[in-house]
């Protein structure tokens, strides 16, 4: 075993006979992609989307990604091969051309997303950015290769250049301009402007950091290729300047939106109804009341001295039991306390519910128009079903997914996610309706488009702190919200 053996090789394995070389190439190639998948998977988590999701993708893409680079080089490229085609299968040696491999990606993305019910443009925003590093340290590989040169310069133009770029880019009798590098410093440059100028001011509809992507590389590689001397050909036309130009019309088109409205029938630019999850008490159920005063009973109990204020109570609307409790009293008394709360809350709970305004009225019409719903609460199963059915609401749910039934209740976006999945339908276009300031918060974390329903002007402050996509005041606002024509998610990664 030797490191190092030659400036092209990170690891030269020899058994017997045998020799193998693991090239810096398809190491630094690896790397890049390895880095542009972690952070894809990082963006995902805070769509929603399982690491698994991503797994599966990236495992399956990149053999395709690798094979489509290539065959993209060697179709341009074929006298190198003409003569022995069995030198195709040696791309340790270079020769891979990333317009194959994005084309090869892109394709495979489209049908792999598609089948997972997952909308391409909203996950490809969390992906493509991320692409750009990984093309920075992929460069090297060429670097390392001899590759992605430019033109004959004299010696003085590497002034200032570390040594070991000068030495290898002295390239068949002569010094080299170092295109790899220029690209890569673009690339660079591009997936800053892309992750935080752009998507913080420019970004306006789920697809935007694709086309972003797109229309970057296709002018940095542009450019790049005027100056490269080893650029593959097609009579006398570049073909990376001709596939360049091609990437920036289809991303500017895009970014104008012209798919959205040519394609609107078609996924991924389909709009689909969104789903509408809904929190139970203080959403659907006036509960408010009892919920007040199953916190004055607990306290009175275990706290008779101290006065419950009603800002302090309206700040308990929201947090899980237990949350709230761990504030007040020792952990060993949490178990206790909050039991206490519970038996009082159930036993009462029949005398206090009651439908909030036009809770009836929305749900009817959102079962009409075919709105997929679903309720979605930190409460127990049993008794989140109980005040459903004792308000008159029940009905109108085929799915309900309580505390109990999770492993981590709000604002962990676990039960909305969990609420899709039983609905057997996508969470890309995912509205949920709560009345705090920690439904708001659950909403977000997923980046689902979240409506605040202030039942109580107390706790209006509250909701508008956490920033919600929308605020209303009466239930049946949401008819009207609804009717708009928008994306039915955030953008927060």
């Amino acid at each position: 075993m030797e490191f190092f053996p030659d400036l092209r090789t990170f690891l030269r394995i020899e058994l017997g006979g045998f020799t193998l070389n693991i090239a810096w190439y398809a190491l630094l190639i690896l790397t890049g992609a390895i880095l542009a998948y972690y952070l894809s998977v990082k963006n995902a988590k805070k769509l929603g989307y399982s690491k698994q999701l991503l797994e599966d993708f990236f495992f399956m893409m990149m053999p395709l990604v690798i094979v489509g680079a290539r065959i993209w080089y060697v179709v341009f490229e074929w006298d190198q091969y003409s003569g022995n085609p069995m030198k195709i299968f040696e791309i340790w040696e270079g020769g891979l051309a990333i317009h194959g491999g994005l084309v090869t990606g892109i394709v495979f993305a489209y049908f792999y997303f598609r089948k997972k019910g997952v909308n391409l443009l909203r996950v490809g925003d969390c992906i493509m950015p991320n692409v750009l590093l990984g093309q920075v340290i992929g460069r090297w590989g060429n670097f390392l290769n001899q590759e992605a040169y430019g033109e004959i310069v004299s010696a003085d133009y590497f002034n200032g250049f570390p040594s070991f770029i000068k030495d290898n880019m002295y390239i068949n009798g002569a010094y080299r301009q170092p295109m790899f590098l220029y690209e890569g410093i673009g690339n660079l440059i591009g997936f800053f402007l892309i992750t935080v100028v752009y998507k913080r001011w420019g970004r306006k509809r789920s697809g935007d950091l694709i086309y972003a992507y797109i229309v970057w590389y296709g002018i940095v590689r542009f450019f790049v290729e005027i100056f490269r001397t080893d650029a593959l050909m097609l009579g006398g036309i570049r073909v990376a300047q001709l596939t360049s130009i091609g990437f920036i019309l289809i991303g500017l088109l895009g970014i104008l939106g012209v798919y959205n409205k040519v394609f609107k029938k078609f996924y991924p630019f389909r709009k689909e109804k969104p789903v509408i999850l809904f929190d139970a008490d203080g959403t659907l159920i006036d509960t408010q009341q009892l919920i007040m005063d199953s916190f004055i009973h607990t306290f009175s109990i275990y706290k008779p001295d101290y006065k419950l204020e009603e800002a302090e109570l309206c700040s308990f609307m929201g947090p899980p039991l237990r949350a709230t409790f761990e504030k007040y009293f020792d952990e060993s008394m949490v178990d206790e306390v909050v039991q206490t709360y519970r038996d009082f809350n159930h036993a009462k709970h029949d005398d206090y519910i009651k439908p909030l305004p036009h809770a009836k009225e929305l749900l009817s019409y959102l079962k009409e128009e075919g709105y997929e719903m679903a309720v979605v609460s930190n409460k127990f199963k049993k008794l989140v079903n109980q005040g459903l059915e004792r308000s008159g609401l029940l009905t109108y749910f085929e799915v309900v997914v309580a505390g109990d039934e999770v492993e981590h209740t709000k604002p962990n976006p676990e039960g909305l996610l969990k609420a899709c999945e039983l609905l057997q339908v996508p969470h890309d276009s995912l509205i949920y309706v709560g009345d705090s300031d920690v439904d708001v918060k659950t909403a977000k974390n997923m980046g689902a488009y979240s409506i605040a329903y202030v039942s109580d002007p107390k706790r209006e402050q509250a909701l508008k702190e956490t920033k919600p996509c929308s605020i209303v005041y009466d239930l049946i606002e949401i008819k009207d919200i609804i009717k708009e024509d928008r994306e039915w998610n955030e953008f927060v990664i």
